[in-house]
């Protein structure tokens, strides 16, 4: 067995870079001394020939990592390559992105081959170097005898490891495609992620942490053992009744309000609530799930109120739709957003859109499509009285008319003016005029024109004695 990185230096940024750390099995993998292998294969199929030397398993139910370092094999060498399936990102996609084998710190990648074969390993400094097959500043990590020990060839990636892509080679072989390129990441990282989604898995319910129900996980390390681990964290202790594992509605530590840990989560949950924004509130269990949209809150939808409870959050709310979109549903393949109908809501939901809390945020959500509907309508009795009070109207209005002309025939006419020095007539009040609403205003002053006037009185007469 060789250990590169134990013993190797590698040329990273125009200086030297010797890989040191310390992995173990309490803060790292928990096999092989605190480190995982990464098959510089990738990995084998389960019904896959099995090659002694090249599969390795941490767990039962692990999938099997395939070493196998041969010339003409197929290798992700850092090349670009165009994504074409319905998940790829948009760099991908138009851009293309380089094919990696994907690892982490604290790793043992592993590179299995027979001594006659003429292969070796070694550490090129760069993409380019690679790609031309170039060892001049090559450092090899295993000769022609290393690849067939048990343990065959490994390069070691400590925990304090550079985090970037490194590249490998052999010499009789680069030219045939004997070459490939690992981007290093975090094991940290990655393992904490993994392990945080094992914690709230659906597994804890049907006790499968261990993919009991599966020939093989779908996971690589280290995620698999993490993930196991976070499940493991919160599967209830069941006793002699293991009843609810087959039905799948075991209530898992982090479900829990009772259990410490499930009480720590929801309680820090609330602190976060927003009670005036609307969500859905799903129950699932049992392969049955319930939405609703129009009766919770964040703070009663809990696991304080029910075990199954899980609350998503309106990011967007449409006022022309009485709709919002909240969270997620459908598979891990297929998520698509949740849309809320707030029509659908009953009277007495606080969800309603007429109520007030409704109101407040769909202003906020939507504030261009929003419009205010709380102008109450006319009552038919009240339409009635307006109409009644629009006939006495008329009648007024025709009483002041005939005011209008018994005052016209009694009024002096007052005499011409020329103020102007040509003898135009003004008018004494410049406010005379139309109004807006097209009536004629008349002048506040008592001076005007003969004429004018009894025109105007001729006119009244004519419009009155016409009805």
């Amino acid at each position: 067995m060789k250990l590169g990185t134990a013993i190797i230096a590698i040329l990273h940024s125009s200086s030297l870079f010797v890989a040191e750390g310390a992995c173990n099995v309490n803060d790292n993998h928990p096999e092989n001394g605190g480190y995982f292998v990464e098959g510089i294969a990738g990995f084998s199929s389960a019904d896959g020939p099995l090659v002694v030397g090249t599969q390795y398993k941490s767990h039962e139910k692990s999938r099997p990592t395939n070493s196998t370092w041969v010339a003409g094999g197929k290798y992700p060498d850092g090349s670009l390559q165009y994504c074409t399936g319905p998940y790829c990102s948009e760099t991908c996609r138009n851009d293309g992105c380089p094919t990696l084998i994907e690892s982490t710190t604290c790793s043992q990648i592993r590179f299995c081959y027979a001594s006659d074969s003429g292969s070796d390993v070694w550490a090129l400094p760069s993409e380019m170097a690679l790609s031309k097959c170039d060892f001049t500043e090559a450092t090899q990590v295993c000769d022609t005898s290393e690849g067939s020990d048990d343990d065959c060839c490994n390069f070691m990636v400590e925990e304090d490891a550079e985090l970037q892509t490194y590249f490998f080679a052999s010499k009789s072989g680069c030219a045939e495609g004997q070459k490939a390129a690992v981007r290093v990441g975090d094991y940290d990282e990655v393992g904490l992620a993994c392990y945080n989604m094992g914690t709230t898995t659906s597994r804890i319910s049907k006790c499968t942490c261990n993919f009991e129900d599966r020939e093989l996980s779908s996971l690589s390390e280290p995620c698999h053992s993490q993930f196991i681990g976070g499940c493991m964290k919160n599967m209830p202790d069941l006793g002699d009744d293991t009843s609810c594992c087959d039905t799948g509605t075991c209530v898992g530590n982090h479900k829990n309000y009772e259990h410490p840990i499930g009480k720590a989560l929801e309680d820090d949950r609330k602190t976060l609530c927003r009670d005036d924004i609307p969500g859905r509130c799903t129950r699932s269990v049992g392969g049955e799930t319930m939405h609703d949209c129009c009766s919770h809150t964040c703070s009663s939808c809990g696991i304080d109120k029910d075990p199954w409870y899980t609350w998503s959050q309106c990011d967007s709310g449409n006022a022309t739709a009485s709709s919002g979109e909240c969270g997620y549903s459908g598979s891990h393949y297929s998520m698509e957003k949740f849309t809320c109908d707030f029509t659908q809501c009953a009277d007495d939901h606080i969800w309603q859109k007429t109520s007030d809390v409704y109101k407040a945020w769909m202003k906020t959500a939507d504030p261009e499509g929003y419009v205010e509907t709380d102008t109450p309508p006319v009552k038919e009795s009240d339409s009635h009285s307006h109409e009644s009070k629009s006939e006495e109207t008329k009648v007024e209005e025709s009483k002041s008319e005939e005011t209008k002309v018994e005052e016209s025939k009694s009024a002096e006419v007052p005499d011409k003016s020329t103020d102007d020095t040509d003898g135009t007539v003004k008018n004494s009040d410049s406010s005379a005029g139309i109004d807006d609403n097209g009536t004629v205003k008349s002048s506040d002053s008592s001076a005007g024109i003969a004429g004018h006037v009894i025109g105007a009185v001729i006119g009244i007469f004519i419009t009155f004695f016409s009805f």
